[in-house]
């Protein structure tokens, strides 16, 4: 036989339930939300709008290999940029200055500037966008969606894909604590072809107001680490002053497309 105190707390026990049981779902969050999170996460959109270049040197660490490479990475509003990979005393010099792309490729014997072709100079222009393409996606003429979450190496991150106006995409994952980016992963069509690149971003620094990835360990889809190049940038500088020819072609013969 219950006793009263024991029928009240059953009833108490089935009226929580039955609230438990009637609360509305937690409201699903959208890309633009996410998009916001990461924006205010990298220091918020009136400091990235101030930056109008941001300069990165380091060294570039290739898988079972213990060789001296140094790497420098200059990108300036509204879309340019140039990256230069040095190894024994030669330079390659890969550029888009805003309308054209163009590389100096002296490790297969070409030292004169070179045009390079739209399909080959797609991840060079998409690394000219200084926020993002997931930033201001529509104003880009871009598409952007919500994929859900995946986990990451044992994070559960936001899952964001940009659509760009080719038939190109970029897909992001995001930390939901941190807000930062933690993997990308660029699918160009390059001469009739898919080419998927995946790069992990990590060891952020705030850098004049601004956080800025300090590493990035790229190489094919799903490849293992260990089989990736890392870039490890050593300092990292916002605002510099950026020579007027700094992303136009030196001097010299015209080069044919390559």
């Amino acid at each position: 036989m219950q006793t009263p105190a024991r029928a009240a707390g059953l009833a108490i026990v089935a009226v929580l339930a039955g609230f438990a049981f009637a609360a509305p779902p937690a409201a699903a969050i959208t890309a633009e939300e996410i998009v916001a999170k990461n924006v205010a996460a990298r220091g918020g959109a009136s400091a990235l709008a101030a930056v109008h270049s941001l300069h990165r040197s380091g060294r570039l660490v290739l898988a079972h290999q213990s060789i001296l490479i140094t790497v420098s990475d200059l990108r300036e509003r509204p879309g340019r940029v140039r990256q230069e990979t040095t190894f024994q005393g030669l330079t390659q010099v890969r550029a888009f200055d805003g309308n054209k792309a163009w590389q100096v490729q002296p490790f297969g014997g070409r030292k004169e500037p070179a045009t390079m072709s739209d399909d080959d100079s797609k991840a060079l222009r998409l690394a000219s966008d200084l926020d993002g393409p997931w930033v201001d996606a529509k104003t880009k003429g871009y598409t952007l969606e919500y994929l859900g979450t995946e986990d990451i190496d044992g994070t559960v991150a936001h899952k964001l894909r940009v659509r760009l106006k080719s038939a190109d995409e970029v897909t992001v994952w995001i930390d939901p604590d941190t807000w930062m980016v933690m993997r990308d992963l660029r699918k160009f069509i390059v001469r009739g072809a898919e080419h998927e690149t995946e790069t992990d971003y990590g060891d952020y620094e705030k850098v004049s107001g601004i956080y800025v990835p300090m590493s990035e360990e790229s190489g094919p889809r799903d490849s293992p680490p260990s089989s990736k190049s890392k870039a490890i940038w050593d300092k990292a500088e916002v605002n510099v002053t950026v020579a007027a020819d700094a992303f136009a072609p030196p001097a010299g013969p015209a080069g044919g497309e390559r």
